[in-house]
């Protein structure tokens, strides 16, 4: 009883790490192409998940028997499994989440169930004399292989017909949709609901649990006329709402593919979070009225067919909106995927690769080669219905992630050809993953719309590379994991329990604090820019810019010094791990910088050259620190000898001058009020003779014996970064000074 509320308050929170990183991507196209505010979106996107919630209950026989034979289990071993599967899934998730990696919450389960029966199936033939290299008396193999080839060949597939689909609708509508909408807006808006409501309220609704048997089949019987009528009356609804309304029918088309695909993602991917403890509860059900004990009762009646309560899927259905209205890391997983199929230039997250480069220059020369057979007049025309738009120069800024990341017609095609293929995987029984088949069918419109241009396909192309690679991670650390869990629980039974709980909990609160700090810093990040690019005053925006990463800067390296002289290696690590995320942020900055600088009004030329050579001052300022503390944690790690004691006095004194001079050079660019320029270069020039002193002094103590080769290395490697942030300070100074 224990083990199955345990089991239940997993997959509550399962629930929870698993909307943010799977139920997020049906959002994705409404998001990236702003059908509508984030509000609206959300609520037809809950109102999805509700229904699909209903249709789940066939698909709960793949956590109950598709991947192994309960028959082969006692009560006490199933669980055990169960437990094993639940820790690692919610653990795997938000690891996952913290990433901003979407994966399959699909082949987690699966790889989960089969690592986890495998380990203790394994150990109980083992224990009851049997063949334990015998898998097939307690691995469903056929069945899982079957669901494994059907998750993995879903990547192909989506890719392809994304491609094509998107392909052949940009060819008809191009990029000028005011003009071919009236055209062909009607029969497009018809048909893509059409699909919609075929796959998702015909075919869907199979296995619901609403819907009697009798009600199903008169629904197929006249399935061919409902589709007739649904193609002509939103033909006709289409072409009224563009020639009579004036409004686009793409935006209605994307709230209702977002609906569908949410209705789908509940329907396929729902038995992903709870199938394992609405299992787990059924075969307590088993145990509770067999009066035998549970390392003797089997379970042979879990291969029976037992339809999931309507209740108990209700509930998980609220439990996922609450997480898709609160979920902070599904944002994040969010932006991973729009970033990737955004149209233009702009921020990249992953960078290039030998392997991405030799994919963009394989398919350049593949595509060079098969249009070499089209004539110069099929090029021209084709060329010219993919020419992209130019966003035009508007006085008010916004923020990057306010601009549609691609339009309205792949946005369509993304939701019109996913929910097709999962909703038809789902009336199948068929776990597809929802991951896979929206993540791949964008990627696969995206290159169709020739968003992967020349500035970014090595990047984008890495992204999907890492992404996939990351899927495939998934598979086999979810096999391990669960089978070591499950080992650890067959032998330490419900101490092992404990203790994995508790590491469970552990690392689940550890990552979200992490988080939350990360998240914190990337916001603040977006508000520095979005501040450079909309104030009235450009120059003090990019004045308080520089001035925090140079004080950042130069209090870590102080810091590193005084950690290096007391021996302190481990808090050097960390103010290691704190400039090297303080470079990231600087190069994560540095290209939506240009961009922004890009947007100045004329008259602030000026600004933009003094900003971009206050901050590119700044980049190497945060380089030499970055080498300092480097080389003073690597010196202590590899057990060099200690600084010589004439150094670590002149050091300690060069850095009180330095954090002195720097605190002046920092509080100007606060203040907006320079330092006399005369005290300035006083206080620089005594300290660059401080550090040549001090320089001459080690080199005569390294020729007379005194110091090993490995300490005055670092001595004058330290003292001669410390002389070059003091010149770039300087150099900041003036460029705003004068």
């Amino acid at each position: 009883m224990l083990l199955l509320i345990l089991l239940f308050s997993l997959a509550t929170l399962d629930l929870v790490v698993g909307v943010s990183n799977d139920a997020v991507n049906f959002l994705n196209p409404s998001i990236g192409s702003k059908a509508g505010s984030m509000r609206t979106i959300l609520i037809v996107a809950s109102v999805g998940v509700l229904l699909g919630t209903t249709f789940s209950s066939g698909m709960m026989e793949v956590a109950r028997k598709s991947v192994f034979h309960p028959e082969f289990f006692s009560y006490h071993a199933l669980m055990f499994i169960f437990l094993a599967v639940m820790l690692t899934d919610v653990i795997l998730l938000d690891v996952y989440n913290s990433l901003g990696f979407p994966t399959s919450t699909t082949v987690s389960l699966v790889f989960e169930l089969f690592g986890a029966g495998a380990a203790i199936g394994f150990l109980t033939s083992i224990q009851s004399g049997l063949d334990p290299f015998n898998f097939d008396a307690y691995i469903n193999v056929g069945s899982t292989f079957r669901i494994i080839k059907g998750i993995f060949s879903s990547i192909g597939i989506a890719f392809l017909i994304g491609c094509l689909v998107q392909w052949l609708a940009r060819l008809v509508f191009s990029y000028r949709l005011e003009s071919t909408l009236s055209k062909f807006g009607g029969v497009f808006t018809g048909l893509s609901a059409t699909l919609i409501f075929n796959f998702l309220l015909l075919k869907g609704l199979k296995g619901s649990s609403l819907l009697s048997p009798s009600s199903m089949e008169m629904i197929q019987e006249h399935q061919n006329y409902i589709l007739i009528a649904l193609f002509a009356i939103c033909t006709i609804i289409g072409q009224y709402l563009i020639s009579v309304l004036k409004t686009n029918p793409l935006k209605y088309i994307v709230l209702l593919g977002t609906f569908s695909l949410a209705m789908a993602f509940a329907g396929n991917d729902l038995v992903n979070f709870i199938g394992v403890a609405v299992a787990a509860f059924q075969a307590y059900g088993i145990y509770s009225i067999s009066g035998l004990d549970a390392h003797d009762l089997m379970m042979d009646a879990m291969a029976a067919k037992v339809p999931t309560p309507t209740l108990l899927l209700t509930i998980s259905g609220v439990i996922m909106i609450l997480a898709l209205w609160t979920s902070a890391k599904a944002r994040k997983v969010s932006a991973t995927q729009i970033g990737l199929s955004r149209q233009g230039e702009g921020s990249e997250k992953f960078k290039s690769n030998p392997i991405s480069r030799t994919l963009v220059s394989s398919i350049s020369y593949l595509t060079s080669f098969i249009r070499s057979f089209s004539s110069p007049k099929f090029r021209s025309w084709t060329d010219s219905r993919f020419v992209t738009p130019v966003y035009e120069k508007v006085k008010s800024q916004v923020k990057e992630n306010d601009r549609p990341a691609f339009d309205l017609l792949r946005a369509s095609v993304d939701l019109m050809v996913a929910s097709t293929l999962i909703a038809y995987a789902t009336s199948l029984s068929l776990p597809l993953s929802t991951t896979y088949v929206v993540f791949m069918v964008s990627m696969g419109s995206t290159l169709a719309d020739r968003s992967w241009g020349k500035e970014s396909a090595v990047y984008r192309v890495a992204g999907v590379l890492n992404v996939i690679g990351g899927w495939l991670l998934t598979a086999v650390v979810a096999f391990v994991t669960a089978a070591i869990f499950a080992t650890f629980l067959f032998y330490g039974e419900f101490i092992a329990v404990l203790i994995l709980v508790v590491i469970a909990i552990g690392l689940i609160v550890r990552s979200h604090m992490g988080f939350s700090k990360k998240m914190k810093a990337e916001n603040l990040m977006e508000d520095e820019v979005y501040n450079l690019s909309s104030t009235d005053d450009p120059i003090s925006a990019s004045r308080l810019l520089i001035a925090s990463d140079l004080r950042r800067s130069a209090g870590i390296v102080t810091m590193s010094g005084q950690l290096l002289l007391s021996n302190n290696k481990r808090n050097l690590k960390q103010l290691l791990n704190e400039i090297q995320i303080l470079g990231r942020r600087q190069k994560e900055i540095e290209f939506r910088l240009i961009r922004v600088l890009k947007r100045l009004e004329d008259k602030n030329k000026d600004i933009a050259r003094m900003h971009l050579t206050a901050f590119d001052y700044a980049c190497d300022f945060q380089q030499s620190a970055y080498v300092t503390v480097e080389s003073e944690y690597n010196h202590l790690a590899n057990l060099h000898l200690v600084p010589h004691g004439s150094f670590t006095m002149n050091y300690s004194e060069n850095l009180a001058l330095f954090s002195v001079y720097v605190s002046k050079i920092v509080g100007a660019l606060e203040n907006g009020e320079p330092e006399p320029h005369a005290e300035l270069i006083n206080s620089k020039r005594h300290i660059i003779m401080e550090i040549n002193r001090a320089v001459e002094m080690d080199l005569n103590l390294y020729r007379s014996g005194e110091i090993t080769t490995r300490q005055v290395h670092l001595q004058t490697k330290l003292s001669l970064e410390l002389r070059d942030m003091s010149a770039l300070a300087y150099r900041i100074h003036k460029v705003y000074f004068g």
